[in-house]
């Protein structure tokens, strides 16, 4: 992912992060261990992916990719 398309898709990477907490919680409220709720939120993000894809192979490598943009913007702002 460029600078560009991070700061484009930004606003909506900021609402999934409010509503997955919020849903992290009500799971928690429930009695779901936080580790599991977390499983369960990468499960769905699979599956989301796997929609977009057509592939569930597809779909990890696609992840794989979003976690790697993820990587390097922290490993950034750690350092500078």
């Amino acid at each position: 992912m460029t600078e560009e398309e991070y700061h484009r898709v930004r606003p909506v990477i900021e609402m999934a992060q409010r509503l997955e907490r919020s849903l992290h919680v009500k799971l928690i409220e429930k009695g779901v261990a936080p580790i599991d709720a977390l499983i369960g939120s990468v499960y769905a993000s699979h599956d989301l992916a796997t929609r977009l894809h057509g592939n569930p192979v597809a779909a990890i490598e696609w992840m794989r990719d979003v976690l790697d943009a993820v990587e390097r913007q922290v490993m950034e702002a750690a350092h500078g």
